[in-house]
């Protein structure tokens, strides 16, 4: 039997996210195989992927009170990381994250799993202080084995950090719908009529500055059209002024939706825009893919190998191309079926299934 521990890191930090949902759906695939079993090292966790969860302070009013606040939940986590890795009772440690709280304490291998390095290609977008690079350099250069979610990240680890290729092996996302949404519904007040949808966070390299402008030009000769952003938090101060001054702010919608409503949005969007300037692998893009949205893109190594020919791509440094994709699939139904039948194939060669016993596998080769 394989004992496989997963630590607090990402569960600690999110409630949604992509990394979290990764980690989770691994979990959960492993917990159904006879010759490996898994244990994630918290003590609480209100992440959305593990509702089911036990941890020692799980359905516990005194647990709810000390995770309320969210850096003394992490640091109780960490702490009891710290004991579960020095009890050792374990084969493989994965860490959900880059802090190095287990370097020098760890006894066994571990395999570490690279999302993506925009922190070192771009680093002008991260406050100086940021230690995420420095902490990831130190796990990269002791892990036993890495994982690259795709083989953009894999060129990229490799060209900074001359990884070999024996080190690494290239799993890519598999893809699990919320139990929320497997069935086609009703819309909503929110999905009604015709909009544009923006997925995720807006900051830095998701480039929406620059979508924002192409999206402006398309509002203003489509007054039937609107914008919706979902996720990422409320609209900041700057954010209001960028979109005020291309006079749209009446026409675009923040919504923090859940999972549901999240498909909903994606089955009755005219076109799902993913403009980003680098991307480690793109979730969003099988999301779309299950719930039947034509996709238009940044043309970007990572979003061809994830999406292949079942979407349109632009340059995301150019708002003019960008709104002449929008125009050009917005008034083309036969291309927009096109892309939605390509997208529902696209989507078969990323199962979870695929993902955890790739996964296993690596875990087994270690041993």
């Amino acid at each position: 039997m394989i004992k496989v521990l997963f630590d607090h890191q990402t569960f600690s930090l999110q409630r949604y996210g992509g990394i979290s949902r990764y980690f989770a759906n691994v979990y959960h695939t492993i917990q159904k195989q006879d010759d490996i079993q898994a244990k994630i090292s918290a003590l609480y966790t209100n992440n959305y992927y593990l509702k089911d969860f036990n941890g020692l302070l799980s359905n516990n009013p005194v647990g709810k009170l000390i995770f309320k606040e969210r850096v003394r939940g992490y640091l109780w986590n960490r702490a009891y990381s710290k004991r579960v890795i020095d009890k050792n009772d374990f084969d493989i440690f994965h860490p959900t994250y880059y802090h190095t709280y287990f370097l020098e304490r760890l006894k066994k291998p571990f395999v570490l799993t690279v999302h993506d390095m925009i922190h070192e290609i771009m680093p002008e977008y991260f406050p100086n202080d940021d230690k995420s690079s420095f902490e990831k350099r130190q796990c990269i250069e002791k892990a036993s084995h890495i994982i690259a979610i795709s083989e953009n990240t894999k060129r990229d680890l490799q060209n900074i950090f001359q990884i070999p290729d024996e080190k690494i092996t290239v799993i890519h996302h598999g893809f699990t719908p919320s139990q929320e949404s497997d069935e086609t519904g009703a819309e909503t007040d929110i999905s009604k009529g015709n909009y544009l949808l923006f997925v995720g966070d807006r900051s830095f390299y998701k480039n929406f500055y620059r979508f924002a402008i192409a999206a402006a030009a398309f509002l203003q000769k489509r007054k039937n059209f609107k914008l919706i952003c979902a996720g990422g938090g409320p609209f900041q101060h700057a954010e209001i002024e960028h979109l005020l001054k291309l006079k749209i702010m009446d026409r675009v919608t923040q919504i923090t939706a859940t999972e549901r409503e999240l498909d909903l949005l994606y089955q009755n969007t005219s076109a799902f825009i993913f403009p980003s300037i680098y991307e480690g692998f793109g979730l969003p893009i099988l999301e779309a893919f299950k719930q039947k949205a034509p996709i238009i893109m940044s043309d970007i190594a990572c979003f061809r190998e994830i999406a292949g020919d079942a979407s349109l791509y632009f340059n995301p440094f150019d708002p003019e191309d960008i709104l002449a994709k929008i125009e050009h699939l917005v008034d083309d139904k036969a291309l927009k079926d096109d892309l939605i039948k390509k997208g529902s194939q696209q989507i078969l060669n990323f199962t979870m299934e695929k993902c955890a016993n790739k996964t296993i596998d690596v875990y087994r080769n270690l041993l």
